[in-house]
């Protein structure tokens, strides 16, 4: 994956999330399933969830997930802390970039009100499914078997 390209060794950066964020990720993905997941370092079932993420990464290691902190960038070091004790694999890790995360949540979804986790489970014509709450690990096997064809 093109987004692999001049990252030392399995670390990932930590990307700038702001309210076009997600148009981008539809052009990058375009014709191609993705995954949408929000969390916080506060969140105790975002914790849990993300072993999830990465043994869905390991299980399935092109499909895209993105991982996005809804945490302020001041808050770096205890974000980092946190993927350390709480590993999601190899994928691809953002963090809100505007200070006023209503403007951010609203572009990604005019109904999210900030509950976490959240996440957006794209399909190819990236009609998303969402999910509100820790995404139950049978939900998720079906929906990759439905986008690779191999509907439950």
């Amino acid at each position: 994956m093109a987004w692999h390209r001049g990252v030392a060794r399995g670390a990932l950066p930590l990307l700038p999330f702001d309210a076009t964020s997600l148009s981008a990720l539809r052009k990058t993905h375009a014709g191609r399933p993705f995954v949408l997941a929000f969390w916080s370092v506060y969140c105790e079932p975002c914790r849990d969830e993300m072993a999830e993420w990465n043994a869905l990464k390991r299980r399935h290691p092109s499909l895209p997930i993105e991982l996005v902190c809804t945490d302020a960038p001041s808050e770096r070091a205890l974000i980092n802390t946190f993927f350390a004790k709480y590993p999601p694999g190899p994928v691809r890790k953002w963090v809100f970039s505007d200070a006023f995360s209503e403007r951010v949540r609203y572009a990604v979804d005019k109904t999210w009100r900030g509950e976490l986790p959240r996440s957006y489970f794209y399909d190819t014509a990236h009609k998303p499914q969402i999910k509100s709450g820790k995404v139950d690990r049978g939900w998720i096997a079906a929906w990759v078997d439905k986008q690779q064809g191999r509907g439950r």
